[in-house]
Formats: C-alpha cells, structure tokens, sequence
C-alpha cells in the first residue's frame, strides 16, 4: 500500500530498515536516473551467454548446462551463485540468472534497485521452505549500513560454506572462449 507510512521499511530486531529501490541503488552508487526495462529476448541472452553456441532458450527444461557458457559469463554464473542468488548446483542456468548475469556483463543500464527489491519482496511473500535469499550480503550491509547497532553478541561473523572458486576446466576446450563475438556484424577487410 503506497500511502501506509511503513511502505518500503522492514522491522529488524525493533529497528526500522528503509527498504526501497532507490535506497539499493544509492547503497550500490547506481544512477538514479530512471532505467529502461530490459528490453531483450530469451533468444539473444541464450546466443549472447554461450557465444552464440545455444540458439534457443530450450523449452523443455528451461535451463542451459552450464558447460555451454563462455568463459566470462561461466564465471558470472558463479558469482551469481554464491553472492547474488545462493544456489548449491550450477551445472546448469535458469533464464532468471541468465538475464541478470547477461545484464552484468554486457553493461546494460539497468535498474538494479528494482530488480533486487522486487526479487526481495517475492522472496517474502513466498511459502516455500527452502528458498536461499536473493541478495544476502547486499541485505545484510544495508541494514548494518543505516543500523551498525543492530549487531548482537551472538551474531558470528562466519566463513561462507561455498567459496567462489574456479576449476582449471573453466579455461579448457570445454568452454567457448570469449574473444568469439556474438555480433553479425562484420568490420572491415584487412
């Protein structure tokens, strides 16, 4: 509800959170400038992702083997999968990290604040049990960034139980390298 004075703030531990687009997209020095919707097709993310190796978002699974990524967007996934959307496998991807890490590394202008605030209160009005969070350290350091009182004694800075690591095959034949381009476009002759 847009006119409730607690839209857009989150209680944690007796502490008001102000919780917005706007608020992420400060906290992660993104423009404030409205974005444009990313306007692209499953087509050109899957051509984009695997350097034009997969055609089609395939319909039946709805996931690409991870095996089919190039190099850059292989490690994006990863990252992806510790940081942004934990996750225990990425032997393969869904077309939600597939979008968002195509976002990444291709540098599209995007509203990132409205991304992770909508994956956030999707997380919250979800039933399911185990469900990872979307963004938990993003989470985490916004609400220690406007409550670093908040802390208490029993909260143990802890090692994360998958750490971002990256095998020697990730470099291999298996991969597409990314010097291959994706464009139709061709320059000029030599």
């Amino acid at each position: 509800n847009l006119m409730n004075t607690e839209y857009q703030k989150v209680f944690v531990r007796g502490e008001c959170v102000n919780f917005s687009p706007t608020i992420i997209n400060k906290f992660l020095e993104s423009s404030e400038e409205p974005q444009p919707d990313l306007e692209v097709t499953d087509r050109d993310v899957c051509k984009e992702i695997t350097t034009n190796q997969v055609k089609v978002w395939p319909k039946k699974k709805k996931k690409i083997s991870a095996g089919k990524l190039s190099v850059k967007y292989a490690i994006l996934n990863k990252i992806g999968a510790v940081n942004w959307v934990p996750i225990k496998h990425t032997s393969d991807i869904a077309t939600g990290l597939g979008r968002f890490i195509f976002t990444v590394g291709t540098k599209t202008k995007f509203d990132f604040g409205t991304y992770i605030f909508e994956q956030t209160v999707k997380h919250a009005k979800s039933l399911a049990v185990k469900m990872s969070i979307a963004f938990p350290s993003l989470l985490c350091s916004i609400i220690l960034d406007q409550h670093p009182s908040i802390r208490t004694v029993s909260d143990v800075p802890k090692k994360r139980e998958s750490p971002l690591t990256l095998h020697y095959k990730l470099f291999g034949e298996h991969h597409v390298p990314d010097i291959v381009g994706t464009s139709s476009k061709s320059g000029p002759a030599p």
